[in-house]
């Protein structure tokens, strides 16, 4: 049996989960694919970090410029960052798919209030953990959120590669389906554009980027089978954290009412959220230098959280 085969075995029964989800069977109303929306979108956004983290991986993107050392994974990964950056819109444009789903969510009046406001933060300057601990989402996104920016923050090319193929472009087209099945029985015009995007993604996944993703896993693993053995672990863990993301939003749909919604959608973080992901990060490995640098923090203020002795400023 192939490493990727295998990989695929481990994760099939996962997969098979996501399929068969009750998620989806929820989504009776427009104002369910609301709810999965404003969800979802923070996971669109983050799919472009895992791409990006992929691409400075890969490829040279510093302004003085030197070959990088597999051109066949530059090429894979240059073609799929042209399409999901900047692809057709349908409407004689081009847009990026993330720009594309806030579309999808106006057209259908889904609030795109919380994900603009994280983005905002980040344009700003904040740090990308900050922002998130700020956000105004209920905490099964942050979470997942959280995971993608571990994964791209400190991790091998091969856990890059493997998180983004199983967990994202091999993945999502049947998931999509499955949306597309629920969402279209409801022949609400306002999702027209929300299943244009989701038939758009299915096409460029199941047909050029999924077996591209998996060819670059080919290239970056290799021979070496401490590799495979890292990009399976990453593969399992970007399905299951796909899987608790989920199991969330079905939960904020089971209980939606007028109230309770918003204060789904307006939760906070428990006070010790940004503490425990860094306390990860250090447990991972990184110096707190390392940690700051990618938070966009000082040394100071990493190690009188890791000591338990800090505050977070904002």
């Amino acid at each position: 049996m192939s490493d990727s085969n295998r990989i695929q075995n481990r994760i099939a029964p996962l997969n098979e989960r996501l399929r068969s989800h009750p998620l989806y069977d929820a989504m009776r109303t427009v104002e369910d694919v609301q709810v999965f929306m404003e969800n979802h979108v923070f996971a669109v956004w983050d799919f472009m970090t895992i791409l990006k983290s992929l691409q400075r991986a890969l490829t040279c993107v510093d302004t003085i410029w030197v070959p990088s050392s597999n051109p066949q994974a530059r090429r894979l990964i240059n073609e799929i960052v042209l399409c999901e950056e900047s692809d057709e819109d349908g409407e004689g444009g081009y847009a990026s798919h993330f720009e594309m789903y806030l579309r999808a969510m106006e057209r259908c009046e889904a609030s795109t209030t919380q994900i603009e406001e994280f983005v905002a933060a980040l344009r700003k300057g904040t740090g990308p953990l900050i922002a998130l601990e700020n956000a105004r989402i209920p905490d099964c996104t942050r979470q997942f959120v959280y995971r993608t920016l571990s994964t791209a923050t400190h991790s091998q090319s091969c856990e890059l590669a493997a998180s983004f193929a199983y967990g994202r472009e091999h993945l999502l087209p049947e998931v999509f389906d499955r949306v597309i099945d629920e969402v279209g029985e409801l022949g609400n015009q306002r999702l027209g554009y929300f299943v244009d995007y989701l038939r758009r993604h299915i096409e460029v996944d199941g047909d050029s980027h999924g077996p591209m993703a998996e060819e670059m896993i080919s290239h970056l693993c290799g021979d070496s089978s401490l590799r495979w053995q890292l990009a399976e672990q990453a593969a399992v863990r970007a399905v299951e954290a796909r899987i608790r993301l989920w199991d969330g939003v079905l939960a904020q749909i089971e209980t939606r009412n007028p109230t309770h919604s918003e204060q789904l959608s307006f939760e906070k973080p428990n006070d010790r959220f940004l503490e425990a992901a860094i306390r990860l990060g250090w447990i991972d490995g990184l110096s707190t230098d390392e940690i700051g640098k990618q938070l966009q923090m000082s040394t100071e203020q990493v190690e009188a959280i890791v000591s338990g002795s800090g505050e977070i400023a904002g």
